[in-house]
């Protein structure tokens, strides 16, 4: 009796350990190094081996690794049949909140094993481990760059003149010089903010601002050659910028972004992109308005091949009419695509996000603010930043042509404004107006709005009138102009935003996240004052914020990978025709909000279609293919594929509908015998 006994307890023991196996404890009231979070990575890959892996993408040139976690059924297997979700955190090293979210998802992933039951997942909490460990430095300054030695004023000499903590407050902040050339004066009523005098207003600039330091290497240039090399957030291929002090040699030239654009494009499987960092996709759709070499709503036909097509090489045509013009050349039944007339015509690289993609954009941004309302985490706050050229997000959006999201998780709140009194017009209430609720405005008040929403002094409401009037220009097109335009500088000429910060700095901070100017005697500039944000106050909350905000935020992503495509054998159908042949058809569906591809992705055909195909013995195709490529399938779109087949004996058809990026479907028909 006493043995069933010990046996019960120790099968209860055992039961509560493997209960706990999976639980690793991490707390989220303060920010972690770099070797901290790779410590936890390794523990929770420890605790669920059976559906978790490390993989090591790159060592750091600072000696720090860089590694991600695998999360999902398919852990153990080299091919992989459902679909994946990457997530890269922190690819610029300066958003410590961005990597602790990262950790956030992935005690989330495990813990909801329903949400990896259908899927892979990728998570690499901080892609830039070297600029990551900057935060926990003094001084403190905010750095995105690796610890890769580099030239930047390509003298004789390496990282020889960086930022100098003149005043040990631990911070390296700004300088102010009183100087007759000085372009920048103190802001009226608020002295410890700085503005660019403005001489049209009769105000003139008194000091020159400097990062804190001294011209270490006697060049006369102050700290532009600190330590450091290469921003790895910056250096993915995707519009990167050659010749840039931060930016790499060329795009991927680090071990770090190499070996990670390397991993995701041998993993097909991936059918979503997540980046946490600055930028926030999520709240804000990817910004057009770049310049780029190639207007698609304005092509000019190359001369050498204006004879040929007969069209005036003159005139500029809309991408409709280029297609239009170009199916009278090619074989009937191909399609004619815009990376196909891109190509041809050398018309250059899509710099501006599709249409048809922000439509989706669009509208997961409006859910996103019902979701964050319902959260209790939609107060107004700074404006999140825009992506930057060679970023991980923008590369995951136009080269893997993917669903793209990318995620901040705190700025600043904004300060509040005086209420107008009447009913003004917000970019807001634009979105919502046709053109003639739009027109009837009047002018008068449209040039109010446009004075408030600082738009250039040449664009006034009667040219904006006629744009509407046109088709031109719609009121939701200037909505979207209005939310990607700058804040309008206030009216003593401070930027809003500064205003916002330096607020949340006195109130919520207690003054901790603005250095007061004090005066100091610089060893070359003489009498300077010493002052200004302390780096990080801008993106980084207070611990104590963390748990909240990412409990509110990061749960957001499962919403979105439900909307990841999916496909289904709808229905699937036999009709006998008599003599051994059989009509079959079947229709293939995507049951999710995502088409496949996105707009992007049918533009350069990066993706493999869905293939759907037939499999088995003693049947032969008379019409149609054994593999059938479906290239689109847009948000819950459906496509019928039709074959004729004949067997002479009651056979058994497998239809198979497969692609790397979605879940394989298998529906099994009989040809013959009782249907």
């Amino acid at each position: 009796m006493k043995q069933k006994k010990w046996l019960l307890l120790l099968s209860v023991f055992v039961f509560i350990c493997s209960a706990w196996a999976g639980e690793v404890k991490f707390d989220f009231d303060a920010y972690h190094t770099p070797e901290a979070l790779n410590k936890a990575l390794k523990k929770f890959a420890a605790a669920n081996s059976k559906n978790a892996v490390i993989h090591k993408i790159a060592l750091s040139p600072g000696g720090r690794e860089v590694n991600l976690i695998e999360i999902g059924p398919e852990v153990k297997k080299k091919k992989k049949l459902l679909p994946a979700v990457f997530v890269a955190a922190n690819m610029e090293g300066t958003v410590p909140i961005s990597s602790e979210a990262a950790i956030y998802l992935i005690k989330a992933i495990l813990e909801k094993p329903e949400v990896s039951k259908d899927k892979t997942w990728y998570v690499l909490p901080v892609g830039n481990p070297d600029a990551a460990a900057g935060y926990f430095k003094k001084p403190l300054v905010k750095d995105g760059r690796s610890d890769r030695p580099h030239n930047d004023d390509m003298d004789d000499q390496t990282d020889e003149d960086g930022c100098d903590d003149l005043d040990k407050n631990g911070f390296i902040t700004q300088m102010r010089v009183k100087d007759p050339q000085g372009k920048w004066m103190p802001v009226p009523g608020e002295p410890r903010l700085m503005k660019k005098a403005d001489w049209s207003k009769g105000e003139k600039g008194i000091y020159k601002l400097y990062s804190e330091g001294i011209d270490n290497d006697g060049d006369g240039k102050y700290n532009e050659d600190g330590p450091g090399g290469v921003n790895i957030g910056i250096n993915f291929p995707h519009l990167f910028k050659y010749f840039s002090k931060d930016g790499g040699t060329w795009a991927g030239s680090e071990d770090e972004s190499y070996n990670l654009i390397k991993f995701i494009n041998e993993r097909k499987e991936i059918a979503m992109v997540f980046t946490f960092g600055d930028s926030n996709f999520c709240k804000t759709p990817p910004r057009g308005g770049r310049k780029g070499s190639a207007d698609f709503s304005k092509i000019k036909i190359p001369k050498r091949f204006g004879k040929w097509l007969n069209v005036d090489t003159e005139r500029t045509y809309t991408m409709k009419e280029v297609k239009d013009i170009a199916k009278r050349f090619v074989p009937e039944g191909m399609e004619v695509t815009e990376s196909m007339i891109a190509s041809f015509f050398g018309l250059g690289a899509v710099v501006n996000p599709l249409a048809a993609d922000l439509k989706f954009y669009n509208e997961l941004a409006e859910k996103h603010k019902k979701f964050l309302k319902k959260n209790k985490l939609d107060g107004k706050r700074l404006d999140t930043a825009k992506a930057k050229d060679g970023s991980f997000e923008l590369w995951a959006y136009y080269h893997l042509v993917l669903p793209s999201f990318s995620m901040d998780f705190w700025t600043a709140p904004e300060l509040k404004k005086e209420k107008k009194k009447g009913d003004e017009i917000t970019a807001e209430k634009l979105e919502k107006m046709d053109k003639d609720e739009f027109l009837a405005l009047g002018e008068e008040k449209i040039a109010a709005f446009l004075k408030d929403a600082g738009v250039p002094k040449n664009f006034n409401a009667k040219k904006l009138m006629e744009l509407v009037k046109s088709g031109v220009m719609t009121p939701e097109k200037m909505a979207g102009f209005m939310k990607n335009m700058p804040k309008p500088k206030s009216k003593e000429g401070a930027d809003e935003n500064e205003k916002s910060l330096l607020a949340f700095s006195d109130k919520e901070l207690q003054g901790k996240g603005f250095v007061d100017w004090k005066p100091f005697n610089h060893p070359t500039l003489g009498k300077v004052e010493i002052g200004g944000f302390v780096p990080y106050a801008d993106n980084t909350p207070p611990p104590a914020k963390i748990k909240e905000l990412l409990a509110g935020q990061v749960p957001w992503v499962f919403n979105l990978v439900e909307a990841i495509p999916t496909v289904r054998i709808a229905k699937a159908k036999v009709k006998s025709l008599g003599g051994g042949l059989y009509r079959v058809e079947a229709w293939i569906a995507n049951t999710a909000y995502l088409p496949i591809p996105t707009a992007m992705g049918d533009r350069n055909k990066r993706n493999a279609p869905i293939v759907v195909s037939l499999s088995g013995s003693n049947f032969k195709i008379i019409e149609g293919k054994k593999r059938t490529p479906i290239s689109k399938l847009g948000s819950f779109g459906v496509k019928e594929v039709k074959w004729l087949l004949q067997a002479e004996q009651p056979v058994t058809v497998k239809i198979t509908a497969d692609s790397p990026q979605v879940r394989q479907v298998v529906k099994t028909i009989k040809l013959g015998g009782s249907q």
